[in-house]
This record gives structure tokens, sequence and C-alpha cells, in this order.
């Protein structure tokens, strides 16, 4: 008798348990229903131009801002003053500052008052077609210049156009909170099904159902339009063979453009109908998600992309579920669970069906930005650590931390010049490794004690000495950099990007976020050491004026940056930067010439993730506390465009992106002298320079602009030839082969 009780016990156990998940899956479906809808929308673009846009996201992000500041009743929350109002998107070029505002000049048109109170089915026309003019502008001023570029162009450009968003959105709508009921049809105010699975403590929202179901139904709608329509079967022909596409009579980018608006109203739809759940500029970063879905699709099926997406929400979902278990490990968070599954199906879609994603024909395909070996990199470093360290005797106070920070920019930059621009490895996730290693620095070099009275958490940890624990961050960046450089063994190119995207939510999540791994403070503000190296205090923090200025730090930087320069003129070089041009270039051709593909791959992955790590030491030496919010990947992304901008190929276009980056030299003057020029603005105008110099350089940069411009002159004077870029790529070439 005793027997059977506990049986009948274990089963309703398992019962309790098994609904759990199910009551998981079936609430997983309204996250999962954005995500299949933003999936449909990327499997549209890529079909039609052959581009996987990471602005997707952001582009929803802004239809989620129009529909809100439409709906936006008087003595709401919100920039507007009545409601009923659009922002275009873009913004005015001449910032109001100093003698401007006397003049009145910036006059170009931003809002336009509609109405007052506009009707739900008026408001979403008018977001729907603020997406479809979004995306005419994205093919027309970016992507369609961009068709012959190579991939790392589109990549960056799409990068600088999540980039831009992002920042005119926080001009044009503010940075404060939004909540809103979304459309009504979806919005959570109708009483929820209660008691759902016959489980008393669950609730699923009446909004879920009718969330999965719209994605299905306009998920079928794409699918018959595709499938059955001319325009459907004219896309599909350009998408397998641009140029038979063209020999038929079908314009491919007039394809593109049609496409792209389709692509962007399911995103700007998306943003509406799930709005009620979340909050406008949190939609930016749903992009991982959607590619993961658009992957399960192969980026061909929309049927595939909402059953990926669908299904991928629901598998979250129940992960979050089973991290109710009294088994559960304390050390996997729910916010790493949820992060991590969309990570688990683009790592596991991409290395076992990699090979079998479709490779769209182009026409052309433009050249990769040159690499070129400085003659003299003794002279160029010395110049660069003479003008530091007069700024540095020069500059007080705020300057100085200026400084630094330009440093720690240009450090992180020089990891990105080795990866991207050596090894043309699309990876997205330095300026995050560069965060783990700050943390396990952290770590590893507290001991439970109070560092600040200011401090409102300590650390429990080894107490190392502090060069030991900045050896251990740099160690588990170059760890985690390998592991995550072990895809790129077979993929490369965009997908790699898309991995690596994915990899930045998951590693803030269950690495620098994680309570058991990295302490007590891990959520909130992480108090760093007192560092010293060999009996000197090395740190930023001057505890006497409580001023982040401190001298030594500042020559500590100069000295770390100086070497890493040194080393990274030398790599290129050297023999190593020569394969890592080679295998740029063309793997299969590397590999002909004796080229240990996979074994370069990781050495190259190791040595930008080292370059990474210090880094991150550099952080955690300069600030009292750090947070898991600086090393968002949004900071990262802009780590990329500001280092693309300057010179993606260069050490000096790693300096020169130091000093345009937030908080940078060049950012902290125009916000200094010119009060309308603020840090959005700056993030907007270097998206437009990003894109800019994608289409107008292929990637070169400033700083190679400047010296091919400075080459012709001084050829010119002499009454001699400059070289072509033909020649440049010859003498490349040749130096490429090993």
């Amino acid at each position: 008798m005793l027997r059977d009780k506990f049986v009948i016990l274990v089963i309703c156990i398992t019962y309790r348990g098994d609904m759990e998940l199910i009551f998981g899956l079936f609430a997983g479906l309204a996250s999962g229903s954005v995500f299949a809808l933003l999936g449909a929308g990327l499997v549209i673009a890529y079909r039609g131009s052959g581009v996987i846009n990471f602005a997707h996201g952001s582009v929803a992000a802004y239809a989620a801002f129009t529909w809100d500041e439409l709906r936006d009743m008087p003595g709401e929350t919100g920039i507007g003053n009545e409601g009923g109002s659009i922002y275009l998107p873009w913004f005015d070029p001449i910032p109001e500052w100093g003698f401007l505002k006397a003049l009145h000049i910036n006059n170009l048109p931003v809002e336009i008052h509609i109405m007052t109170d506009p009707p739900a089915w008026l408001a979403m026309i008018i977001t729907l077609a603020m997406s479809a003019f979004i995306g005419l502008l994205m093919h027309f001023l970016v992507f369609r210049p961009l068709r012959n570029s190579p991939m790392l162009a589109k990549v960056v450009g799409s990068v600088g156009i999540m980039l831009y968003l992002q920042a005119v959105a926080l001009l044009n709508f503010g940075g404060s909170n939004r909540a809103d009921d979304g459309f009504w049809v979806f919005n959570s105010t109708s009483e929820p099904i209660e008691n759902f699975l016959g489980m008393d403590d669950k609730n699923l929202p009446r909004s879920t159902p009718y969330l999965a179901l719209a994605a299905i139904l306009i998920g079928a709608l794409a699918w018959a339009l595709y499938r059955y329509t001319r325009f459907g079967l004219a896309t599909r022909a350009a998408d397998e063979n641009e140029k038979g596409a063209t020999l038929l009579g079908y314009s491919p980018q007039f394809l593109a453009g049609l496409n792209w608006v389709i692509s962007s109203v399911l995103a700007g739809l998306a943003g509406v109908i799930f709005l009620h759940k979340t909050m406008p500029n949190q939609l930016n970063l749903y992009v991982v998600s959607a590619l993961a879905a658009a992957l399960v699709g192969g980026l061909t099926s929309i049927p595939g992309a909402i059953v990926g997406g669908l299904g991928l929400g629901a598998f979250a979902s129940m992960g979050v579920s089973a991290t109710s278990y009294s088994w559960w490990p304390e050390w996997l968070p729910v916010d790493g669970v949820r992060a991590f599954a969309p990570v688990l199906v683009v790592i596991l879609v991409l290395y076992f069906r990699g090979h079998k994603l479709p490779i769209r024909g182009t026409v052309g395909l433009g050249r990769q930005p040159r690499a070129p070996a400085t003659k003299h990199p003794m002279i160029g470093v010395g110049v660069g650590v003479f003008i530091a360290l007069l700024m540095s005797n020069i500059f007080i106070s705020k300057w100085e931390s200026t400084l630094t920070m330009t440093l720690v920019a240009i450090l992180a930059m020089l990891s990105l010049v080795v990866l991207l621009g050596f090894l043309g490895q699309i990876s997205l996730v330095q300026w995050t490794l560069a965060g783990v290693s700050s943390f396990v620095l952290i770590r590893l070099a507290s001991d439970g004690l109070k560092v600040r009275p200011m401090d409102f958490f300590v650390v429990w940890g080894p107490g190392l000495p502090d060069p030991l624990a900045a050896l251990g961050g740099v160690v588990a960046a170059v760890i985690l950099g390998l592991l995550i450089g072990i895809p790129a063994l077979r993929i490369r190119g965009v997908q790699l990007a898309v991995v690596t995207l994915a990899a930045i939510v998951a590693i803030e999540d269950l690495v620098m976020r994680n309570r058991p791994l990295m302490g007590t403070a891990a959520h909130t503000m992480n108090p760093t050491p007192k560092p010293e190296w060999f009996g000197q205090y090395v740190g930023a923090l001057d505890e006497q004026s409580n001023q982040t200025d401190y001298w030594k730090y500042t020559v500590f930087s100069i000295i770390v940056v100086a070497l890493a320069g040194i080393f990274v003129v030398n790599l290129r070089r050297g023999v190593i930067g020569r394969r890592f041009l080679a295998i740029r270039s063309n793997e299969r051709a590397a590999a002909a010439a004796g080229v240990n593909v996979a074994r370069t791959k990781m050495l190259g992955f190791g040595v930008s993730s080292f370059l990474a790590g210090l880094a991150g030491m550099l952080i955690a030496y300069k600030m009292p506390m750090v947070t898991s919010e600086f090393f968002s990947p949004f900071v990262g992304l802009a780590m990329i465009a500001f280092v693309y901008l300057g010179g993606i190929t260069t050490v000096w276009g790693a300096v020169l992106g130091g000093m345009l980056v937030g908080g940078g030299l060049f950012s902290e003057f125009g916000g200094l002298h010119f009060e309308g020029i603020t840090q959005a603005y700056i993030n907007a105008v270097g998206g437009i320079g990003l894109i800019a110099n994608a289409i107008l350089t292929s990637g070169e940069g400033i700083s190679l602009t400047l010296t091919n411009q400075a080459k012709a002159l001084i050829a010119t004077m002499r009454g001699t030839t400059p070289k072509t870029d033909e020649q440049e790529e010859l003498v490349v070439a040749e130096e490429a082969n090993v």
C-alpha cells in the first residue's frame, strides 16, 4: 500500500514537472511570434539583395517608437506635446550651438504633426508607411551602392544603419522608458486564460495565441506572395542567379528595393504588435533571435523562419521553466538560459548546415581594403607616444580621463585590426571579451574586503597579486575567444558575424552577470581593486581628488598601448601577417600555398582576444566600478564602426577610431565646445560616416585615404605617377605569397 502511494506521488510530481514545461512552451509562443516575423523579414531581405540586415531589429524599434508617438495622449510621457506626430528618420544636420542659434538655419523638417489621437487603424498605416520608407532609404542609400562590395563592407553598412537608427531614435524620441498597449487586438488588457492546462497558479496572457496566429497568417501570406506571383518568381530567379535574371529582363535592383520595403514592413508590424510586452528600445537586439529563426529556414524559406521563430520562443521559455526545478544548477541563471537559446540554434545550424546555405550569384565583387606594411614602425609609435605624453602633461582632470579613454579604445580597436583587418574574420564579440577579462580580473584580485568606503558590495575571491589577476583575466578572454573562434573553422564571412553577435548576448548573461561566477556585484556595480604593479599604484582613481586622472595610470596605459601597437605592426610585417592576408584573400589558395588555415585562424583569434583582454585590464584599472552595461553590444558595435571609419587595416586607423569613439578626444571636444553635439548626435554622424566610408573608400578609412592623397601630392610635386590600386594590390599579393 505504501509502495502504491509512493508511485502515485512520483507520477504526480513527474506530471507536474511535465506540465510546467508544457506551460513554458505555450508561454514562449508570444516572444516566438515576434522572432518569427522578424526572421521572415530577414529571409525576404536576403533573398532580395543577398544581405543579412543586422539593423532589422532597429527598424522594428523605430516603428514601435513611431506608433507610440502617434498614440501618445496629452500629458503622457513623450517628446510630443499633443501626440499624433511622426518623426522622420533623420535629424537636423546643424545643431543649435553658438552663433548658429541666431541664424536659424537648422530648419530641416523632422517632426510632422498628423492629428491628435489618431485611430488605431490610421496609426498602424502610418507606422507601416514609415517602415517602408526606411526600407527604401536603406536600399537606395546603402545597400544598392554596396551591391558589389566585399561582405565586410555590407556587414559594416548594416551595423552603421543600426547605430544610426538607434541614435536618431534617441534624438527624436528621447531616452525615457515607454510603455504602450500596442495594437488593440494584441494588448494585454484582456482577461488572461486562467488556470491554464488545469494548473491553479498558471495564467496565460490571452494575447499569446493571437500573436502566434498572427505570425502564422502573416507568414502564410508572405509565402504565397513569393510562391505564386510573378514578383515572387522574379525574386527567386534573381536570388538563384542574378546574372540570369538580368538577361531575362528583370532588374535585380528594382526587385531588391521592393523586397527591402516588404522586409521593413514586416519588421514594423512585429514591433507594433509586440509592443505591449516590451519597450521599443529593447527590440534592437531581437535581431539575434530573428537571425536564428531565419537560419532555421535556411535563409530561403519563410515557413521555415516562422516555424523556427515560434520553436525558438517555445524552446527558450521551456528552458526558463526548467530553472525552477531544485536540480537546476545555480551557476546557470534564468537570463543566461534565455539568451543562450538562440546562440545554440545559430551554432548548430551554421556548423552542420552552413555549407548548404545559399550563396548569391552577383555581377561583381569589389576588392578588400589594402593592408600596407609600415616601413618605419618605431618612428610612428615614437611620435604617438610623444604626443600622448605631451597631452598627459598638459591635460588635467576630465581631459586626462578622456585621454585614457582614447587609449583604452585604441587598444580594443587593435584587436579588431588583427582579426577583421588582417585575417578577414567578421567577429563582433571582441569588446565583450574585454568585459570578460575585466570581470575575471576583479574576481581574482578581490579578497572579500571593501575596497572603498563608497562601495555597496564586496566581492569574494582569492586576492591574487594584481599582475597575476590581470594575467588571469587576459587568459580567460583568450580561452573564450578561441572557443568562439572554433565555428570559424567551418564558417566564415557574414555567417561568423551572426554567431558572434549571438554570442555577445549570451556571454553578457551567462558570464558577466552570473553571480556564482563573478560575485554578488555582477548584476550591479562591480567594485574594482586598487591595482599595484611592483609597488606602484597604477589605478586611474586619484584618492585625493577622487578623479580618474591619476598620472601613473596614464603612463601605464601609454606603455601598454605602445607595446601593443609595435606588436601589431610587426605582426603585419612578418610571416604570420602575410599568412593572415593570404587567408583573407582566398582560403583555398592559401591552403594550396602551404598555409595551415585552421591553425592560423585560431592564432588570429587568440592574438585578437589577447589584445581585447589587455583592454579589459585597462578598463578595470580606470573605473572605480564596472558594470556589464559598459560592455553592451552596442558599445562594441560602435567600436567596430569607428575603427572601420578610421581604417580597419592599419594601426593609425585604430588611433583615429579611438579619438572618434564616444568619450574620446574628438567627441569630448565637440561636446564641451558645442552644446548641441550630444553623444547621440556623434553616434548618428558616426553611422553616416561609417556607411560613406564603406561606399566611397571600399573600407580603407580615413588613414589610408589621407595616405593616398599625400602620396599623390608628393608624386605630383616630383613629376612622377603614383601607383594605381591594381599595382598596390599586386604588391600586397606578392607579400602574401608564402
